[in-house]
Parts: structure tokens; sequence; C-alpha cells
């Protein structure tokens, strides 16, 4: 499928959607959220690859804050707004809720299957 950008209003030229060249849809990605996704992804690989050459990338102690601490909060807010943008497009607010409901059974259970979280031992304070 091809993409174009398209500026997102008359007046504001240098903020940029892309959109496919189909017109009739109107799904489309807010480049901006994807830019920082992207960055978000990069500096996961970065701190989990040099973390532990480079101390200042690292994970801090419990005391501490690093650049590798800021990796799991920025991911939540991509998936906050995320959802949001999602939750625009859907109607029906029931609709919503059991897409919401079925995707994270969905997430929970290949999760879970792909990590072995049903293999491990149970001791007390681990998850499952």
């Amino acid at each position: 499928m091809e993409f174009e950008e398209e500026t997102a209003t008359a007046t504001d030229n240098h903020h940029r959607i892309a959109a496919p060249l189909d017109s009739s849809s109107h799904h489309r990605r807010v480049a901006s959220l994807d830019a920082f996704r992207g960055l978000t992804v990069s500096l996961m690989v970065l701190v989990d690859d040099a973390g532990g050459e480079w101390p200042v990338i690292a994970h801090a102690p419990w005391n501490g804050c690093n650049l590798a601490d800021f990796v799991m909060p920025f991911f939540l807010f991509i998936v906050g707004v995320s959802i949001a943008l999602a939750f625009k497009r859907i109607e029906d607010k029931a609709v919503a809720v059991k897409k919401v409901i079925l995707r994270t059974l969905q997430l929970l259970f290949w999760g879970l299957l792909l990590q072995g979280g049903l293999q491990r031992p149970r001791t007390i304070g681990s998850f499952m």
C-alpha cells in the first residue's frame, strides 16, 4: 500500500499525518506518535545492549534515575495516547469495551504462553 504525507491543517505545515492514498479510509496515523514510539524502541535496544557497559544508561539503583528508567513510562504514555485516539474512532462504547477486554485477554494468553508463566514454580510474591 502506498502512502503520502498530507498536512494536518492548512495553517500548520510542519505537522504531517501519513495517510493511505485510498481516500475512503478514515484511519490516519499520527506521525509524531510513531516517531516517539520508534525512538523509544531504539532507546530500549540501546539500554538493553549497552546498559552493562555504560552505567549512565543502565537501570539505576533503588534510589536513583537513569536513562533506562524512562523507557517504561514512555511506553505507557504511548499506550495511553494510542488508546485515546482509537476510542475516538469507535462510535459505540460497548463495542469499544468489548474490543479492549478481548485484546487484553489475548495479550495475557500469549504473554503467559510465550514467557512460560504456567510452567514456572509458584512462590510467594511471584506472579502466577
